[in-house]
């Protein structure tokens, strides 16, 4: 199995493990994704016993948040090539710990220990805390480490003087709130940890799958194979690329290394400038994060927080999605046309057919998990199948029709698909036992075709690229658990959205400008799903109370949540893509900040106009949709000053004056509200003139 791109490029954050410490990390990851299986599909692997989910989401916890200590130094100058002796006292700590309460996980809820408890639980708790909070740092850097201890110490001091009366509450003294944290389901056990356990981590396992097979490669040429030899090819390729792969992988900088390292170089040689170039992809890899099937695991988060099933925010988030998307598009063509940028030669391309020959698999992996997310409604385990799937087709692909393992190892994929399908109509989850124990079966014979042959230090790199992120992601969200204790545990949560509605007087506009600021400035500290839960506790509930649409709220600020990645002075995403494209960082930032302005615009019009979420009669989306696409094709002309049956408005003073005016009429038709439309197309017009005026003025 090929590395993939984004995990190379990533290696220097991480310990480089070796012997027995190497096969620690690899036993622990699959104990941690064993024992998940078992939950999820309720196999009962130990001997008929049913773990409790408090123990459960303890097991996790301490199989993935020791692995942190092992795999991130504690400082950045701290050897990577050994691991030193305090870090394998705290790895120890961890699993002692987390051991500890997960024995203890029925006792624990039967005599309450989350309001009384003894002695031992809460010396534990306060030193699980402190490990959370070390793991944190090391895994999501000191902003994170800041933010999210200033936080959970809130409860200890949420009534003192120095504390504004809006976001006062009710304190708690330390016992009570290290009990609170780490013993009850509010806090490290809270929804993060356990949507994480019931399903994020299928898709984690499935991302990090479809890289180490090489999907970011397929995507990339299935895309240039289609429009690579249009104009401007290669940036259409990498919207494309990028925006299916990220759908899948669900993070933006892995998705800028993986897909940027092909398009990136091709942009340029068509004759992009290299902050262009970078910006484009930054801008694609961010989209893709927000474009449905997965959308970096946070659409299952909110549907968690909404009560509503998954397909109902994958629908809902499709065409605000496909409106970024078309916004980046018009943007490059417009770019391509008025710089005459050609696409690539037809022999630089590959063929389509043997594109598709050599990764039909992954097509097909693709539409099995859509398949067992949208009709058959099995979120928790779609990945996990399409994982197992994708794993034996990617070898059945390296055969031929004359091999007879070729057919060995079909005939072992039609059973398992057939068992699949049997085990979700019957509804006998246990039965995944036979597929994965037939698939492991077939791989293992499968080995003797020297092509196809897998090596240890393959699974080994597949395992450890599974480790890394888990015990990341475990981290950070066991410690974003810790806010929402605090705030739950205060009382603040649910008092904090009336004092904002209340500071905004009651106006929709201002408090959506000030969700949008909080939820830019907390994107820039925090990973994206921590943004988002945490603006889902304290922001949702005002927006919603003020009659604005709930599912529209939440994209709302995931959307302004994942501006930060191309938005300086951070854009993680930009900063990425501009190391691949041999340009100045902040350059590339404003680059994508201006090829992705959308973004900033497209939340305010669908939170406002919920047609665009679909919610609304048939006639509604229709016209709302198709005045929101003709509003941000304006916008996208004016921002690179080339109109379709215009032509290209060149920089005189007519040709900024139409730019201005195609931005302006844009966003009026693209707004709710039938004056601002009537106002929109009354711009349009002279925008136009001018348009034409000043190509006058600038022809020879």
């Amino acid at each position: 199995m090929p590395e993939p791109l984004g995990e190379t490029a990533n290696l220097a954050r991480f310990r480089h493990l070796t012997g027995a410490w190497r096969w620690l990390f690899g036993t622990f990851t699959l104990a941690g994704i064993s024992i998940a299986v078992n939950q999820i599909f309720g196999l009962e692997f130990l001997a008929g016993i049913v773990i409790l989910d408090n123990s459960y989401l303890y097991l996790l916890i301490g199989l993935f948040v020791s692995l942190v200590f092992l795999i991130f130094p504690a400082f950045s100058r701290s050897s990577r090539a050994r691991v030193p002796w305090y870090d394998i006292c705290l790895f120890a700590l961890a699993v002692a710990i987390s051991g500890y309460y997960a024995l203890n996980g029925l006792r624990s809820i039967e005599e309450g220990w989350e309001f009384e408890s003894p002695i031992l639980p809460v010396v534990l708790a306060f030193a699980l805390w402190a490990l959370i909070m070390e793991a944190v740092r090391r895994a999501g850097g000191l902003a994170i480490f800041i933010i999210f201890g200033v936080l959970s110490f809130y409860p200890v001091f949420a009534d003192a003087d120095f504390i504004p009366a809006m976001l006062s509450g009710m304190a708690q003294d330390i016992v009570g709130t290290a009990r609170y944290h780490v013993m009850s389901e509010e806090s490290v056990l809270g929804i993060p940890m356990r949507v994480f356990g019931t399903l994020i981590i299928g898709f984690i396992i499935f991302g990090v799958t479809l890289q180490s097979t090489g999907g970011g490669r397929f995507f990339i040429n299935l895309a240039f194979a289609l429009v690579g030899g249009v104009r401007g090819g290669p940036a259409k390729v990498a919207i494309i690329a990028s925006g299916l792969f990220g759908s899948l992988s669900g993070s933006v900088v892995t998705n800028v290394l993986t897909t940027g390292a092909m398009t990136i170089p091709a942009m340029k040689r068509a004759g992009y400038p290299p902050r262009y170039a970078a910006g484009i992809e930054a801008c694609a890899s961010t989209g893709g994060v927000l474009m449905p099937p997965v959308m970096g695991a946070t659409a299952f988060v909110m549907a968690s927080f909404l009560d509503i099933p998954y397909l109902t925010v994958a629908a809902a988030a499709a065409f605000p999605s496909l409106l970024y998307f078309y916004g980046l598009f018009v943007q490059i063509d417009a770019y391509a046309a008025r710089n005459g940028i050609r696409g690539l030669a037809k022999s630089e391309l590959p063929s389509t057919a043997t594109t598709l020959k050599e990764g039909w698999f992954y097509l097909f992996a693709f539409f099995l998990l859509i398949f067992l997310l949208v009709y058959m409604k099995r979120e928790a385990h779609a990945p996990f199948y399409a994982t197992v799937a994708l794993l034996a087709l990617s070898q059945f692909g390296k055969l031929g029709p004359r091999d007879p393992w070729y057919y060995l190892l079909g005939a072992g994929i039609i059973g398992y698909m057939g068992l699949v399908l049997s085990s979700i109509y019957f509804s006998a989850d246990y039965v995944i036992v036979v597929p994965v124990s037939a698939a492991l079966a077939v791989l293992v014979l499968s080995q003797v075709p020297a092509r196809i042959r897998i090596t240890l230090g393959e699974v080994q790199g597949f395992v450890e690229a599974n480790g890394r992120l888990l015990a990341e992601l475990v981290a950070i969200l066991a410690a974003v658990g810790l806010i929402i204790g605090g705030l739950m545990m205060t009382g603040m949560a649910g008092t904090f959205s009336g004092d904002l509605v209340r500071v905004a007087g009651g106006e929709v506009v201002l408090l959506l400008l000030m969700g949008a600021a909080t939820s830019f400035i907390l994107g820039i500290g925090m990973t994206v799903t921590a943004a988002y839960i945490f603006l889902a506790i304290v922001l949702a509930p005002a927006l919603v109370d003020l009659g604005l649409d709930s599912i529209a709220v939440h994209l709302f600020i995931l959307y302004w949540g994942m501006v930060s990645y191309i938005t300086p002075p951070v854009a993680l995403g930009a900063f990425a893509a501009a190391s691949l494209a041999g340009d100045r960082p902040i350059r590339t930032g404003f680059e994508a900040m201006r090829l992705g302005s959308v973004i900033y615009f497209l939340p305010f019009f669908f939170v406002l106009n919920p047609a665009l979420v679909l919610n609304g009669t048939a006639p509604a989306i229709l016209v709302e949709g198709a005045t929101a696409l003709f509003g941000v094709t304006l916008i996208a002309s004016g921002l690179q000053g080339h109109l379709v049956w215009v032509g290209s408005l060149g920089n005189a003073i007519p040709a900024l004056g139409a730019r201005g005016g195609l931005v302006a009429a844009g966003l009026l038709l693209a707004y709710p509200e039938s004056t601002s439309n009537l106002i929109g197309l009354a711009l349009l017009a002279p925008a136009v003139v001018l348009g034409r005026l000043a190509r006058i003025v600038t022809s020879p």
